[in-house]
């Protein structure tokens, strides 16, 4: 088993066992089972995905960050994260529509960037609500 840990600026989202958990990696999603290589990986909004001691299905939205797996250990640190519960799916549904609106009348690149960002961090919460 391995031991998680999800954690934002404002409070530990998560803490538990579990067998494997997938993390929205930069370049990919990746897996982390036991025994896995020690590994420090930046992340990108996303969908963490982990399967507990007893095989049940676990589900975060994360905002941008990085992961630390170290001796069946693994720290997910992010500057926000979600469980589904935190989430009102219709609310969030509504504020993506504005953002994508918003995103086309962009001007700056730093704002389409901070959009896109933002947009992603949205759809991983509306993903986790439909799990």
């Amino acid at each position: 088993m391995l031991d998680l840990e999800i954690v934002t600026p404002q409070r530990p989202l998560f803490q538990g066992k579990i067998a494997s958990v997938t993390v929205p990696g930069e370049l990919a999603p990746f897996q982390i089972l036991f025994n896995h290589a020690p590994i420090v990986s930046t992340l990108t909004p996303g969908v963490v995905a982990a399967k507990d001691e007893n095989g049940n299905s676990l589900f975060f939205a994360v905002g941008t960050g990085f992961v630390m797996v170290q001796e069946n250990k693994v720290w997910v640190c992010v500057d926000k994260a979600f469980s589904r519960n935190d989430v009102d799916k219709t609310q969030t549904e509504q504020l993506l529509a504005e953002l994508k609106s918003k995103l086309l009348h962009s001007k700056s690149e730093k704002e389409k960037a901070e959009i896109a960002t933002r947009i992603a961090e949205l759809k991983a919460q509306i993903e986790i609500c439909e799990k």
